[in-house]
């Protein structure tokens, strides 16, 4: 079978390399072709081309953003135009799911099958083809491409229909989201208030407190480390999308909607290049406090 994978960036990378390892007849597939060394040292052929993927029985996009998915799949030259009835397209994207459900749409009318499965996990989880995956579409479609999505990752979900998969990560992210704003909030106010950056970090990040959010973010905030992963402006999309969807079902999210506006009002400061843990600095600016360890070096 021959697959195509297109979009060879800081996830691409890892699950494609994963993906080869099924025996398949893979192209990788990517504008820039910086990371084609590694994928050639292993044997795996490359190409800089989409037309090259036109005729595989499974493309797979890693690509950054809603507005790149729908350029590659429906735009002028598109996916769309030369694919035929039976073809499968599996978006490995995290875009919005309105949009993701108007690209199924638009395939189905040509029998093509469009699957929307994000994944969860940092990178050294897409090396390690640990991540969780989370799939929406024709549940025929799903299972002929879980040997393949089971290389990458250790969960993998069906999710049920069309845009199911999307959903499923934006509320995902946004709940991780919520958590990070959550930890930065009460931190810098127990900062504020007396106590030990070090100490009370240790405690919520051992005691009930505890989160996956805590233990990756609140480590690095004490050193002052916010330049590393996904940038904020990125990892944006995921919670305007969640605030679309529950905008216009006019669904009362008042911790979605408090989250957002402490995003904001992150991202108008300047901080949008830094990851998450940069939400810290907000609360740092509003209470005139470091939540960090002595000596740490950076600002």
């Amino acid at each position: 079978m021959k697959i195509s994978f297109v979009g060879l960036g800081q996830m691409g990378k890892g699950m494609s390399i994963n993906l080869s390892k099924s025996g398949c007849d893979l192209l990788a597939i990517d504008i820039d072709d910086k990371m084609f060394p590694d994928f050639k040292e292993k044997g795996i052929a490359t190409s800089k081309n989409i037309k090259d993927a036109y005729d595989s029985e499974v493309i797979f996009l890693c690509l950054p953003d809603t507005k790149i998915v729908n350029k590659v799949t429906l735009g002028p030259g598109g996916l769309i135009e030369h694919l035929k009835a039976g073809q499968i397209i599996v978006d490995l994207s995290t875009i919005a799911y309105i949009p993701t459900q108007k690209i199924h749409a638009t395939f189905a009318e040509k029998g093509v099958h469009f699957l929307d499965c994000p994944t969860t996990g940092r990178q050294s989880r897409a090396d390690d083809g640990t991540l969780t995956i989370m799939c929406g579409g024709q549940k025929e479609s799903f299972d002929k491409v879980k040997p393949y999505l089971d290389l990458m990752g250790t969960t993998v979900m069906y999710m049920g229909k069309s845009g199911n998969g999307q959903l499923s990560k934006t509320i995902n992210n946004c709940i991780y989201n919520i958590n990070i704003v959550g930890f930065c909030e009460l931190l810098s106010v127990a900062v504020k208030l007396g106590l030990e950056p070090e100490a009370i970090a240790a405690i919520v990040t051992t005691g009930s407190g505890k989160s996956d959010a805590g233990v990756f973010f609140i480590p690095q905030i004490l050193e002052g480390n916010f330049d590393y992963g996904f940038s904020m402006t990125n990892a944006y999309k995921d919670v305007m999308s969640c605030v679309e969807i529950t905008s216009l079902n006019a669904l009362p999210v008042p911790m979605l909607d408090t989250m957002n506006t402490i995003y904001k009002m992150t991202l108008a400061k300047g901080y949008g290049e830094h990851y998450k843990g940069a939400i810290m600095l907000t609360y740092e600016d509003i209470l005139g406090v470091k939540v960090r360890k002595p000596g740490f070096k950076n600002t």
